[in-house]
């Protein structure tokens, strides 16, 4: 992560300002406002206690009529690179057999690319280790040079963009919309920075749009825009604009990645207090994958401004991501739900949130396959208070490094 924020800092420093006109956002909450050719459910603000109350406690009758024998929730984090961790340990479960199969699975950033493959199951491992261990990210970082001083992002957006299209067809979004027709949920978040809120976006509801050829076009493209927009990480690459109308005018939103307002939601927070809405998800799983780590080895501070800086957003990204996973153990020990999280340990050497070629992705990606295959990764809340009364990264995962090595280093 540190690198990744040494760049922002310094692109903020150099880079003179935003080019490109663009519409008005509209004057309303995204309740008033829909993207263009789909109905205003396809997504909700965290905070739309009105919208929650209306349909929360009717989704979750729906998820738990599908459910196998229980239901269980999957929230994937952001961590660019380290999203191979992730995808690693769903694979793994799959080579273990204890894989479940998710009613509910929410991303957010690189989780956000995972959660679509992770919401369909093991028969998509082959296509998730294609996306996660192969060269499918191996020039995703394209510095856009002096560009970058007039334009947005420090990266070109383009080879995201084309990695999302590569693995996001008809096809998938096919599956995604049979899925959801049984009553389970796929969410992703981004950020809407006009508003500065979170947004959920129902992407089985974007899937199941698809009527006809036009609409399987539009559905795809929202889709597309959705993920892109979430794993764009705000400075480093370029936001997403979409689309909305209201009132038969056209307004633009720009969105960025979900990790700039929540590392992870297992739902939003307005439904986490709703008992009407928890009521019947008592007993309950849920599984949270951290996609790297949640705090930095200690080091000595270089006596400058990038240095200085970048620790002190990377102390509030680890802080809010302990947070979370603290948010998330209190909600599940209210709700009886069972509680399990993983993440790389901060004593695992990690290439970073930026470390997308090829070997240090096979790398992350093996070493999470390698332990989950050893049913290694999870802790549980109790565990994790054991072993000091606080979630602090070291309990991460709750195996010793003799039965799990070390993350090897990329030549």
């Amino acid at each position: 992560m540190r690198p990744l924020l040494s760049i922002l800092l310094a692109g903020s420093l150099l880079a003179a300002c935003a080019t490109g006109p663009r519409l008005d956002t509209p004057p309303v909450s995204p309740r008033g406002a829909n993207p263009v050719g789909f109905a205003a459910s396809v997504r909700m603000e965290t905070n739309d206690s009105d919208f929650h109350k209306e349909n929360a406690p009717r989704a979750v009758r729906a998820i738990v009529k599908t459910a196998d024998r229980t239901v269980d929730m999957l929230a994937l984090s952001g961590g660019g690179a380290g999203g191979a961790y992730g995808a690693g340990v769903l694979v793994g479960l799959t080579n273990a057999g204890t894989r479940p199969r998710f009613e509910i699975v929410t991303g957010v950033s690189t989780g956000a690319l995972i959660a679509p493959f992770a919401f369909l199951g093991p028969e998509w491992d082959g296509t998730l280790t294609e996306a996660y261990r192969g060269d499918a990210t191996n020039n995703l970082m394209q510095s856009r040079g002096v560009g970058a001083l007039f334009d947005v992002g420090m990266f070109d957006g383009k080879p995201l963009r084309e990695l999302v299209e590569r693995f996001v067809d008809d096809k998938l979004i096919a599956a995604i919309a049979a899925a959801t027709s049984e009553g389970r949920m796929l969410l992703v978040a981004t950020t809407n920075l006009d508003r500065e809120e979170t947004v959920i976006w129902d992407m089985g509801a974007i899937a199941q749009s698809a009527s006809d050829k036009a609409a399987g076009l539009k559905a795809r493209k929202l889709f597309q825009d959705v993920l892109v927009a979430s794993a764009s990480v705000p400075g480093v690459f370029p936001p997403v604009m979409i689309n909305v109308e209201k009132d038969g005018k056209t307004y633009q939103e720009m969105h960025v990645d979900g990790g700039a307002s929540t590392p992870f939601f297992i739902a939003p927070g307005a439904v986490l207090s709703m008992d009407s809405a928890t009521a019947n998800l008592r007993g309950a799983n849920v599984y949270v994958i951290i996609n790297g780590q949640a705090a930095s080895v200690p080091r000595t501070t270089s006596n400058n401004t990038i240095d200085i800086a970048a620790r002190s957003f990377n102390a509030v990204l680890n802080q809010m991501t302990r947070s979370a996973i603290r948010q998330t153990g209190d909600f599940a020990t209210r709700n009886s739900l069972g509680y399990r999280f993983t993440g790389i340990p901060s004593d695992i050497q990690f290439g970073g949130s930026l470390a997308f070629d090829k070997g240090n992705m096979s790398a992350t990606f093996d070493y999470g396959m390698r332990c989950a295959s050893r049913g290694l990764v999870w802790v549980t809340q109790k565990e994790a208070e054991a072993r000091g009364g606080d979630t602090t990264p070291a309990e991460l995962t709750p195996f010793a490094k003799a039965d799990c090595p070390l993350i090897p280093r990329a030549r």
